[in-house]
């Protein structure tokens, strides 16, 4: 006696195959990668007259407690800890918002909960880190958990540990949970653009100008319009194809 699964003759490898390509498409169906891009991009121009108007503190410090030299400032605004948290919550409750309406929509259930949860926690996480780094600016050499370390270097792990650092994380946790390698591979550049200082894009504005902060914003906010304008082609382009 035999047991058969499927339609009589069918090939169980085709079957697999069909399997296969149904839990690919339904994974496409669930992915609305275009809504969290275009509105971290949203937020993120929106943030050009909150940098601009706020006031500004300075704090300074001497040189770090290994080297020697001059002691250097921080100036950081106050409005931008509380600006940036609050529009990341906004975002990602937005997001879950979005993709719970589309998943009801289409009949297909959702994944969105990890990023969401991870998206919020990682931007409580670094809004307390940039709290900190205002109060303790970097000067000189430092040794951390016994790793010796430069003011510099410090400096990218303080732009990983920022708003913008936040947004990468929580895409490559979106990407996972999607099983998106096109989102993973943007979520590690736009991670590499983050660690980057702005003048290496040929962009530079004087530390004196109000509007120093501009090429940052700019920078991130476009490569964050343009991934979600991407996305959103490329899922059309996907959906067309399927009709």
């Amino acid at each position: 006696m035999t047991t058969e699964f499927g339609p009589p003759g069918e090939d169980p490898r085709q079957l697999l195959v069909g399997a296969l390509g149904l839990a690919r498409r339904v994974r496409q169906a669930q992915r609305a990668t275009w809504f969290p891009l275009l509105a971290l991009a949203a937020v993120t121009f929106a943030a050009v007259p909150v940098d601009r108007y706020s006031r500004y503190g300075t704090t300074c410090t001497a040189a770090g407690h290994l080297g020697s030299g001059s002691g250097v400032c921080v100036t950081s605004s106050p409005a931008a800890f509380v600006y940036w948290p609050a529009a990341l919550v906004l975002v990602y409750v937005a997001t879950a918002a979005v993709y719970l309406h589309l998943s009801a929509a289409r009949g297909i259930g959702t994944r969105v909960r990890p990023y969401v949860i991870t998206g919020i926690m990682i931007a409580l996480l670094v809004t307390g880190v940039s709290l900190w780094a205002a109060d303790h600016p970097l000067a000189g050499e430092y040794d951390v958990l016994g790793l010796h370390i430069q003011a510099q270097s410090a400096a990218s792990l303080y732009r990983l540990a920022s708003a913008f650092g936040a947004m990468g994380l929580a895409l490559v946790v979106l990407a996972c949970t999607e099983r998106n390698r096109a989102l993973f591979a943007f979520a590690v550049g736009f991670l590499a653009v983050t660690l980057v200082p702005p003048d290496t894009f040929g962009w530079a504005v004087a530390r004196s100008s109000p509007w120093s902060f501009l090429p940052h914003l700019v920078i991130n906010g476009s490569v964050l319009l343009l991934g979600g304008i991407g996305f959103t082609v490329a899922q059309r382009s996907a959906r067309r194809a399927g009709t």
